[in-house]
């Protein structure tokens, strides 16, 4: 049996004045797979995955997310849907822990809301619980369990890369944008292990 689709892009194009950085790019995306976008610097690899997230709005064509239009979603909204990236550049909580930006994260599908939180409600402390002990999961998976408390900004450059993928994995993607994961990670290390499906630019 067949994967389904769960992302397509129809004749895509993002116009930013009269410059076309991307120019009815079509592709798609099945469950279970990993795909990759390969090109030159400035060929249109990292605005594939801004306009899928919504950082920008295309100019046209379609963007389908399990065959729903993600046209007009917010950036959170499509992160609730089920899509997370990380960045080229290295984009954390510098002054958190590495646990506390993970958890972040999994706090995008909780639903106590801001009263339950500060009035610790039972489902807050239910889901405060929860959200903490996949967040030390998420760590472990990654490999980097052993740096859970210690601060994002003092952690080795590579730890930095991990514990951005950490805490994408942490909103429960099915789709997995990984915008340069390797950079500055040695290769005889593994980082991208078994996810639901993963794009990496």
């Amino acid at each position: 049996m067949t994967n389904p689709v769960i992302l397509e892009l129809k004749d895509l194009t993002m116009q930013f004045g009269g410059v076309k950085a991307l120019n009815q790019v079509s592709l798609s995306v099945k469950k279970g797979e990993i795909l990759a976008l390969i090109g030159p610097n400035g060929a249109g690899k990292t605005t594939v995955f801004n306009v899928v997230t919504g950082v920008y709005k295309p100019t046209s064509g379609e963007i389908l997310f399990n065959g729903s239009s993600l046209k007009g979603k917010s950036r959170h909204r499509i992160t609730k849907s089920g899509i997370a990236r990380t960045f080229q550049n290295v984009r954390l909580f510098g002054d958190m822990t590495a646990l506390e930006n993970v958890l972040t994260a999994t706090d995008v599908h909780n639903k106590s809301g801001l009263m339950g939180a500060m009035f610790t409600s039972p489902r807050s402390r239910r889901e405060e619980s929860a959200s903490r002990k996949k967040a030390q999961e998420i760590l472990e998976f990654i490999g980097i369990a052993n740096r859970s408390d210690q601060l994002a900004r003092n952690l080795p450059y590579g730890d930095q890369r991990r514990l951005e993928i950490a805490r994408a994995m942490g909103t429960n993607p099915q789709l997995l944008l990984l915008d340069e994961p390797s950079m500055g990670l040695s290769p005889n290390k593994q980082t991208v292990r078994t996810f639901p499906s993963v794009a990496i630019q």
